[in-house]
């Protein structure tokens, strides 16, 4: 399916998909996040990607990917 458009919505914390044959997808970040264990630097980064990219969010979400990407920010940030 080719994705319309996809965002972040504020109001239900969480990312909103529209496939080109109309089809709308939610995906919470809330219950996306539930047993990731972040650091105060990788949840800040998530929050951004969920906002500022958030096909790559769903993506990494749904393929339970989200925690080694957090941790692999955590290993490349450096005070």
């Amino acid at each position: 399916m080719k994705i319309h458009f996809a965002y972040y919505n504020q109001y239900k914390n969480g990312i909103d998909i529209a496939f080109a044959d109309n089809t709308l997808l939610f995906l919470s970040c809330a219950e996306a996040e539930r047993n990731l264990h972040t650091t105060p630097n990788s949840q800040r980064l998530i929050d951004n990607l969920a906002i500022d990219n958030p096909l790559m969010y769903a993506a990494l979400a749904l393929d339970c990917e989200l925690q080694d990407w957090a941790d692999a920010m955590d290993e490349d940030w450096s005070p």
